[in-house]
């Protein structure tokens, strides 16, 4: 599992969205990149799932918010 998140950390440089870029940094790379997401929706999922913050409450976006808890079980 370790090594597919190395794998993966691999390709987040070339992502050009901002907030795409910080969420993969922080999930795949290790990164505390969370706090420069733009985005408040995508923040909080950022800090829930990378950070483990219990911020899904946080989403206003049914979809998000949803895919957040399946994540994270918060």
């Amino acid at each position: 599992m370790i090594l597919g998140g190395i794998l993966h950390a691999a390709h987040c440089w070339q992502i050009k969205n901002e907030d795409k870029r910080h969420l993969c940094e922080s999930k795949f790379e290790g990164e505390k990149a969370c706090w420069q997401i733009k985005s408040r929706d995508m923040q909080a999922y950022c800090e829930a799932t990378a950070e483990h913050k219990r911020s899904c409450w946080k989403i206003k976006e049914n979809d998000l918010k949803q895919m957040c808890r399946a994540e994270t079980g918060f």
